[in-house]
């Protein structure tokens, strides 16, 4: 008789450990696939993962919620995002090869610009990739003799369609199509996944100027701003996992999610377009694992949002058996540096998430800022379109091995061209 025990102890505990994820994997049952439910984001991750309740151009926020797609698409834009380096993943375990790496790219085209429609409408498409590395295990008889030696390893391939809508408010729908394989040495499986989101854009202060044709000025060419986000995401739709025995098959990590952010700060009218100055946001999201089990191998799926209750999980920021509660901050000056925070908190879960970004078009419009109107204009003209941007996230925790889990990340951003 063949055993694979070490493997077997490995993938239990990655599948409890894997406490970024909603905390129904814990008071409702296990899941198959349970790498699907780490936030992929480094500048979601630096506000207690929260990509999928507000507005981003973050490349790897599509995967949290596609409807990010649908938003970017208004840009006319395209980006691109990739891990630099891969991720460490629970360095507390201290686990050769187990390393966690994603990359994205999206892109968009604003239709109204090219067929004279009076409100923007557009379209996106993106791909992103996820890789949670396991590393090598042995296989051993009922003697404990090694007899094989494998390699492990998750993935899901994700295609991205998003639509986008502006009149007044912005509307951001996305769906992920998930191809995802899970390999563990002597066993695998393949399934097909679906995700879909929307995400909702209300500019405050900008409908209020535009509906009262007077906009308020603090000072000379400063203006406040107010927005407000909400994203609603139903993630990992399809059917089971089943690696040998179709009978003893288990679910796909269904969850539902719903948040919203509020941002307010000021506006800076420059010759070349509108510059923030300084912003300040708060996000608060509710996650619910969709799976309830009756038995060891019995299992359902929930509707709609589950257990999450928007006003005692989102509004108050509650948790409760069922459900995650994250929440976030950032503050942005220039549009050159973010600096993050966030917290998670849920039955069994309680950790924080820091993290920054640093923006190359935000730091050379400042170092340009007194710089002769000529030298501007030029410097204006070449960067106006792109931008590099380097993200960065820790988790810490007193009693995880997740604590001290960072993820870095490139993103190339180009957006703002017209037809």
């Amino acid at each position: 008789m063949r055993r694979i025990s070490i493997l077997r102890t490995t993938i239990f505990i990655f599948s409890c450990l894997l406490f970024v994820s909603p905390s129904g994997l814990f008071a409702q049952g296990g899941t198959a696939v349970p790498f699907l439910l780490i936030d992929s984001s480094p500048e979601g991750n630096g506000m207690g993962g929260t990509a999928a309740s507000m507005q981003s151009d973050d490349a790897l926020a599509a995967i949290a919620n596609p409807g990010q797609l649908g938003l970017f698409s208004l840009n006319n834009g395209l980006n691109a995002e990739m891990y630099t380096p891969k991720t460490e993943w629970l360095p507390g375990f201290q686990f050769d090869g187990l390393t966690y790496y994603a990359q994205a790219v999206n892109g968009g085209v604003n239709l109204a610009n090219l067929c004279g429609l009076p409100f923007s409408l557009s379209a996106g498409l993106g791909y992103s990739r996820i890789d949670l590395e396991l590393g090598e295990f042995v296989e051993t008889d009922e003697n404990g003799n090694v007899i094989g030696q494998y390699h492990a390893s998750e993935t899901s391939d994700n295609l991205s369609a998003g639509l986008g809508f502006e009149y007044y408010v912005r509307i951001g729908l996305g769906w992920n199509f998930k191809t995802i394989r899970s390999d563990l040495g002597t066993a695998s499986a393949k399934i097909e996944a679906t995700d879909f989101g929307v995400l909702i854009g209300v500019p405050v202060m900008k409908i209020v100027s535009s509906l009262t044709g007077d906009e308020l000025e603090i000072a000379p060419k400063v203006t406040p701003s107010f927005d407000i986000s909400l994203g609603d995401v139903t993630s990992n739709v399809g059917g089971s996992v089943s690696y040998i025995d179709a009978a003893q098959a288990d679910p796909l990590p269904r969850t539902a999610t719903i948040g919203g952010s509020i941002e307010g700060g000021l506006i800076f009218k420059s010759a070349y377009g509108e510059r923030k100055l300084v912003t300040f946001s708060l996000i608060r999201q509710a996650d619910d694992l969709l799976v309830s089990r009756s038995s060891g191998t019995n299992f359902s799926y929930q509707t709609g949002l589950g257990d999450i209750n928007v006003m005692n999980n989102v509004i108050l920021g509650k948790s409760n058996v069922n459900v995650n509660i994250r929440k976030g901050w950032q503050f942005q000056v220039a549009e050159a540096l973010y600096i993050r925070g966030g917290s998670v908190d849920g039955p069994g879960l309680a950790y924080s998430t820091s993290g920054f970004s640093v923006c190359l078009r935000g730091v050379i419009r400042l170092l340009t800022f007194w710089s002769p109107p000529a030298t501007q204009s030029l410097v204006e003209g070449v960067i106006e379109h792109f931008d590099l941007r380097y993200h960065s996230s820790t988790y810490s925790s007193f009693n995880s091995p997740i604590d001290g889990t960072t993820t870095k990340a490139l993103n190339f951003v180009v957006d703002g061209f017209s037809f």
